[in-house]
């Protein structure tokens, strides 16, 4: 039986540095979160089982299983409706992009190469009010702003 784990979010990244940035930037932009940090999809998966974050950044390229496998595996389980799922991945490749909101990922984010990037888009993404639009419309974040992700044949 799943817990929901509020103000929990949950990185699954096996890159330590990305890691440590992430963690860092998330306490300085908002302290009252706690970072779970899972470092495989194996792991990840498993700490699905057992409880509920109020978001996920889902890394892709992880070992044990793909991030892409994750995502369709949590967005089959009726349990985890209400999970948000960013993608944090390096890839900036619309094929990416596109497969991870066919398997409704909610957001995609492109890891940022600055420390100010990555502050803004936890800023922006963290924000209540901006919440629902945010993760209704298929955004995904690069350079430094959120783009609408329009669907390419």
């Amino acid at each position: 039986m799943q817990v929901p784990l509020i103000n929990h979010i949950v990185l699954a990244d096996d890159d330590p540095d990305h890691a440590f940035l992430f963690e860092h930037i998330l306490q300085n932009v908002a302290p009252d979160k706690v970072l779970i940090h899972v470092k495989n999809g194996q792991e990840l998966m498993e700490l699905l089982s057992m409880t509920q974050p109020e978001i996920l950044f889902l890394d892709l390229k992880m070992p044990c299983k793909h991030g892409l496998e994750c995502l369709r595996e949590i967005r089959q389980s009726l349990e985890f409706n209400n999970l948000r799922v960013v993608v944090y991945s390096g890839s900036a490749e619309m094929s990416n992009i596109k497969k991870c909101f066919n398997d409704k990922a909610d957001l995609y984010i492109v890891k940022p190469f600055s420390t100010r990037d990555l502050t803004n888009a936890l800023t922006y993404i963290l924000k209540p009010e901006i919440q629902k639009d945010l993760f209704c419309n298929n955004y995904y974040f690069i350079n430094n702003k959120f783009v609408p992700f329009t669907a390419r044949a």
